[in-house]
């Protein structure tokens, strides 16, 4: 709402600096026109020059009316084509927000996109953790067990093999929470 307030206080700021502009140009300066007959004449005011000789007390009324008319339609096509130009910008505009849109949705399905991707690279790494990490509980066991059968360990090397087993066990149960955490998200 804010923003279609300046936008509107935007748009009238522009259309009055243009109309004074179009005020000061037309009350200032001259205008060339060419007449059917193909003579070119300069009116600035009140005065009609013809090659640089004032000619506005020797011209018909009738001629000075068309001079007039022709200065006039000059003048309106002049404006026709600044307002036109002005449309075309501020259509211009529209469009480029417009196409600015599809952008950035683009730009933030590409970024979801890309989150969605780190998160499934962060579960695979963490499932692989936790198979390596039980894995290895598992073959350590295996030859724990292995061992004691064969009555190859002592009272101190059971020990060893207990605490190496217990930080086996450790890194197997934070791989297997960290993989249920990041399956839950």
């Amino acid at each position: 709402m804010i923003y279609r307030e300046n936008n509107v206080k935007m748009t009238l700021n522009k259309i009055v600096v243009v109309a004074i502009m179009v005020l000061i140009v037309s009350c200032g300066s001259s205008e060339r026109v060419i007449t059917d007959d193909g003579k070119i004449y300069e009116v600035k005011g009140n005065t009609i020059k013809n090659d640089g000789v004032d000619v506005s007390k020797s011209l018909s009324e009738e001629k000075k009316e068309r001079i007039e008319a022709l200065v006039t339609a000059k003048e309106e096509a002049r404006e026709a084509a600044e307002k036109r130009q002005e449309e075309l910008e501020e259509q211009k505009k529209r469009q480029e927000k417009i196409e600015e849109e599809p952008q950035e949705r683009q730009e933030e399905l590409e970024a979801k996109q890309d989150a969605l991707e780190e998160q499934r690279e962060e579960k695979e790494n963490a499932r692989e953790a936790y198979v390596k990490a039980k894995k290895r509980l598992d073959d350590k066991k295996e030859k724990y067990e292995e061992l004691k059968d064969k009555g190859k360990l002592s009272p101190r090397d059971e020990e060893k093999w207990n605490k190496r087993l217990a930080k086996y066990e450790e890194k197997m149960i934070k791989a297997k929470e960290r993989l249920d955490k990041l399956n839950k998200n």
